[in-house]
């Protein structure tokens, strides 16, 4: 009975959106919301609050840019964007340096699979840094490190100014000190 009752828990939790879920972009790594004066980027975890059959409403949480306070970041060091919006005013203050974000998505632009969310930076990490070498592993690298491991090797992996800010996403998203880690 113990566990029909802890079943249960569970899916009203799910039910209600309270699990995570994550930006999904097939091509890209920005979604504008032209109509809200909104830029959301790939692979963000958001909190759903509620959804109908076309649309999604979630809550992204971050930490507000220091100097631009019209961006909200994954990290204290704000290294890893998630949103960037017209009028500050968007982003709600939830205490000194961290706000959060409610907004409107298209139900396609959101998935439970953080691999798939990440997949296409995934696929042009592994694609594109492993013509020369092995492929590092991701979360031995903190932010800092891979920005200066990465830049020193872009151009040896031809990437453009589009394919290398999606691995850099990547890689920071991943790092040792990343919001997330890679599945096995």
């Amino acid at each position: 009975m113990k566990n029909i009752k802890i079943f249960f828990i569970v899916a009203l939790f799910v039910s209600f959106g309270w699990s995570s879920s994550f930006v999904y972009i097939e091509k890209g790594i920005k979604l504008p919301l032209p109509d809200e004066g909104v830029v959301v980027y790939s692979g963000t975890p958001v909190k759903i609050i509620s959804k109908d059959k076309n649309r999604v409403k979630v809550r992204i949480a971050g930490y507000i840019g220091k100097k631009d306070k019209k961006s909200l970041y994954a990290t204290k060091n704000r290294k890893l964007l998630f949103a960037t919006v017209k009028k500050s005013a968007l982003i709600h203050k939830i205490d000194k340096d961290r706000g959060e974000l409610k907004i409107l998505l298209p139900a396609k632009n959101i998935t439970n699979d953080q691999d798939e969310a990440w997949e296409s930076g995934s696929d042009l990490f592994y694609d594109k840094c492993t013509k020369c070498h092995h492929a590092k592993i991701v979360k031995n690298h903190t932010m800092a490190e891979w920005n200066v491991l990465f830049n020193s090797m872009k151009y040896k992996a031809k990437t453009n100014k589009m394919q290398s800010a999606e691995i850099l996403r990547f890689l920071r998203a991943f790092s040792k000190d990343g919001i997330l880690r890679e599945s096995d």
